[in-house]
């Protein structure tokens, strides 16, 4: 994280950086450089500074069940006055970077109040920046994160039975992959069946999957804090002919995308690839963007473009997601992630040619 601190500070502004965890919210930062769960230590703070060792502001109480580590230094306050004493002593230089993307108003002007002679700025973009681009450390924990995933999509076939509900498949997967080692899902699992697969962001219901019913399931599990994000497309019986060109013609779009990977490629141009196959083959437009980062948050650094120019790195860690959605017919959504390269890209899943019959 030395390297990571110091490029963040050859792009802020900021002489300091100061990030917080809320109680509502998180600020994936905090474990990026600390690499502490954030749902651990809400309302603690972490002062970043060029060159020093990152530093933890903590309560009595959580402060002292906090892991020592050479990694980053531990302060705890009793009160929010001696708090309010250590910041002072702590945030050094007129500039003092915030996630303005994460703080909240009210807790904004509470410090401006107590720091008149300080210039709170936006450092949320060099924050994202920076974690954008992997380490070996982050891209391995993604890794497993997607073999945990695929090796629950594997068990498919065991876990599903005629006549059970979307969410009791989703219980199911979700068991699964934590038997196999994750830590959690990264995201609320969708099981999206017969007529529901044409919603992108269907919410997984009660509803009964019968026999010869098409399932979209979009299922990512975090492993050490890392995320996965894949899509599967199962059929429980024999797939129709109609439904099964229609799975090519997505599949096809993913493949012209993946094209478009690599080390100082446009990721937009993965968008308008897809989206002019699917345009002139299925007559419609993408509804989505064709992908997005992953990392600690399952999306990360790159953000969604919808086709703004986005310069690829090696070792940016990202999704490919090409969908269809026809409320008449069903919903066909396939989505991997991958490793941009120099030379091009790796594949971290790998989507099945044919919709998975079981």
């Amino acid at each position: 994280m030395k390297e990571k601190i110091k490029e963040l500070f050859s792009k802020t502004k900021a002489d300091s950086v100061l990030i917080r965890n809320f109680s509502n919210y998180f600020d994936p930062a905090f474990y990026y450089f600390t690499g502490l769960y954030r749902e651990k230590y809400e309302n603690n703070f972490l002062v970043l500074q060029k060159n020093k060792k990152p530093l933890i502001i903590s309560s009595s109480l959580e402060g002292a069940g906090i892991p020592k580590s050479k990694n980053y230094l531990v302060k705890t306050a009793k009160s929010g006055k001696e708090l309010i004493k250590i910041l002072k002593k702590e945030l050094k230089g007129k500039n003092i970077g915030l996630n303005f993307n994460l703080y909240p108003v009210n807790s904004l002007n509470a410090l401006k109040k107590e720091f008149k002679n300080k210039k709170f700025i936006d450092s949320s973009k060099e924050l994202n920046s920076i974690r954008s681009v992997k380490t070996k450390q982050e891209i391995k924990k993604i890794k497993q994160a997607c073999k945990i995933t695929e090796k629950t999509f594997s068990e498919m076939k065991k876990l599903f039975r005629i006549g059970m509900t979307e969410m009791q498949l989703a219980n199911e997967l979700e068991f699964t992959a934590k038997k196999f080692g994750a830590e959690e899902l990264a995201f609320p699992l969708i099981v999206a069946s017969g007529k529901n697969s044409a919603v992108p962001h269907h919410n997984t219901s009660n509803k009964k999957i019968r026999k010869n019913t098409l399932i979209l399931i979009d299922f990512g599990v975090k492993y050490k804090g890392y995320c996965s994000d894949l899509t599967r497309m199962f059929f429980s019986g024999k797939t129709p002919k109609k439904i099964n060109e229609l799975y090519e013609k997505v599949f096809e779009s993913k493949k012209l995308a993946e094209n478009e990977l690599g080390q100082g490629k446009d990721y937009s141009k993965a968008f308008q690839k897809a989206n002019n196959f699917i345009k002139k083959n299925l007559k419609q437009k993408l509804m989505h963007d064709i992908g997005h980062g992953l990392g600690i948050e399952v999306h990360d650094s790159p953000k969604k473009n919808f086709g703004k120019k986005t310069i690829l790195k090696e070792n940016m860690v990202l999704t490919v997601e090409p969908g269809y959605y026809n409320k008449k017919i069903a919903g066909i959504r396939i989505e991997d992630d991958y490793l941009i390269t120099k030379n091009g890209f790796k594949r971290l899943s790998s989507a099945p040619k044919k919709i998975t019959e079981i």
